[in-house]
């Protein structure tokens, strides 16, 4: 593993002695911040993916939002519960403007709440259809009236306010972002630029997938910053440069391992218990992953409030192979795993895929270009596959992933899981908001194999001050980054 490491290393070096001698002359005041993914969408009504929603909350001023203890905030109106099934709002003073000059006001809050509503195409469509009315009490004031009970009704209003003048013309928001927030969108060609409004500055977001490209062109001085998705060895690298700064944190993103609960054996209980006891998440995390991951029994991460003391499943090869056997003692047992092109993401799964292979697995990796590799996952075209979960905020999650009521094209149940008994919890949960018991159950069931929570790296040159790195792997740390 060390000597490995050293070649990289060492092919790093000589690479960067290579090139540096045609250094490109980049913008002295642009801060270029490189990216392993380009959004997919510039239109917040449907953001679905990491990227498009970190890009969103730059632009965008959202209703509700949250700090990193997962406790609720909000910087354009003030909340009250009246009752079980009502609140009311106040907008607060000096809002901010749109990147039109026009101020934002209740009646962009009451129209975006509405527009969503009926959005079928957007993923906060379902969520607010437990409202039942909203209703404006004077130029400041109004209520939203629920159908039934709902104890975190706030964590859904975390969306994006658009201009009401706006929503109404169809202002094509893909092509065009038109926000309130810290950040204005300039352009989309040949990469993403964002001005800041506090003080003018420059961003260029520039998409360069390879990580090991990223890297050189950090050391190289052709962009600034980069955050995550890299590999242990590049990061090591990136430590050593004298000219490059670098932070770490814990993260609280949930990578992991999903299933098609059609699939013959994967709907087979003992058989995805036996494919969780084949992994050993521990030692990939150590030797791959920097220090600031942690192994994940679940979805939630351990700062959430709803999160429980899981066991989760050990790693067993032994007895693994022994259920295999039970299960199909004489076939040969294939399977699928759909990955990214991204070269990290590969290699974590050629690791997975020959764990696997001790135990008698033959799995074998299909990888994708990111848009193909996602619109497959939403439309169910999977047999297992590697993802992270970013932005969870409520563990109405379990919902969303776990009810049978949310099977595609009503929501992210997207592997067709389907078990009344869960359906029961979830239902109590919602109810009492005590969801222990839904967390406990998809533990015991095995409805995914929760991996890790990785850690956020961020490394930047010295010329960069004020960068921060957040737990959830945002770009908020772009708010305050200067280039001095």
């Amino acid at each position: 593993m060390y000597k490995f490491n050293f070649i990289i290393i060492g092919i790093l070096f000589f690479t960067v002695t290579l090139i540096v001698g045609c250094k490109k002359s980049q913008n002295d005041e642009t801060i270029f911040f490189g990216i392993a993914q380009k959004p997919q969408t510039l239109d917040p009504r449907f953001s679905s993916d990491a990227a498009s929603e970190r890009l969103s909350k730059l632009i965008y001023t959202p209703l509700i939002f949250f700090n990193e203890d997962f406790t609720i905030r909000s910087n354009l109106v003030k909340t009250k519960k009246i009752s079980s099934k009502k609140y009311n709002f106040t907008v607060i003073g000096n809002p901010p403007k749109f990147h039109n000059g026009t101020p934002l006001d209740i009646d962009d809050i009451i129209s975006t709440i509405k527009h969503l509503m009926q959005s079928s195409a957007s993923p906060y469509s379902k969520e607010l259809k437990i409202i039942s009315a909203i209703n404006k009490i004077s130029s400041n004031k109004f209520e939203i009236l629920l159908k039934k009970t709902d104890h975190n009704f706030l964590s859904k209003l975390s969306f994006s306010i658009l201009p009401k003048t706006h929503i109404d013309s169809g202002h094509s928001f893909a092509t065009q972002p038109i926000g309130s927030g810290p950040f204005e969108f300039i352009s989309n060609k040949p990469n993403i630029q964002i001005r800041r409004i506090l003080d003018d500055q420059l961003f260029e977001l520039v998409e360069i997938k390879d990580p090991t490209v990223r890297v050189l062109k950090l050391v190289n001085a052709e962009i600034d910053i980069i955050q995550n998705d890299l590999p242990l060895e590049l990061i090591n690298y990136l430590t050593e440069q004298s000219d490059i700064n670098h932070q770490l944190k814990k993260g609280v993103n949930v990578s992991y391992i999903g299933f098609n609960f059609m699939d013959p054996l994967l709907k087979n209980h003992n058989f995805r218990k036996a494919l969780a006891m084949s992994i050993d998440r521990a030692s990939i995390a150590k030797y791959f992953f920097n220090t600031k991951t942690r192994i994940a029994q679940q979805i939630l991460p351990p700062e959430h409030w709803a999160s429980q003391d899981i066991q989760g499943i050990e790693y067993n090869p032994n007895k693994a192979k022994k259920m295999l056997r039970n299960i199909l003692p004489e076939k040969k047992i294939k399977l699928t795993y759909k990955t990214s092109t991204d070269p990290f993401r590969l290699k974590i799964a050629t690791i997975i895929q020959a764990q696997l292979a001790e135990v008698g697995l033959e799995m074998s990796i299909k990888t994708l270009d990111w848009g193909t590799y996602f619109q497959d996952i939403q439309s169910g075209n999977f047999q297992l596959y590697g993802l992270t979960w970013v932005g969870i905020r409520s563990p109405e999650i379990y919902e969303k992933i776990f009810s049978s009521d949310f099977i595609p094209p009503n929501g992210l149940n997207r592997g067709k899981y389907s078990d009344l008994s869960m359906n029961l919890y979830i239902n109590n949960a919602k109810i009492n908001n005590d969801w222990s018991p839904v967390i406990l159950e998809v533990s015991k069931k095995i409805g995914s194999i929760p991996l890790w929570y990785e850690g956020n790296f961020s490394a930047y040159r010295d010329n960069i001050k004020g960068f921060k790195t957040y737990p959830n792997g945002s770009w908020d740390g772009l708010m305050s980054a200067k280039k001095i």
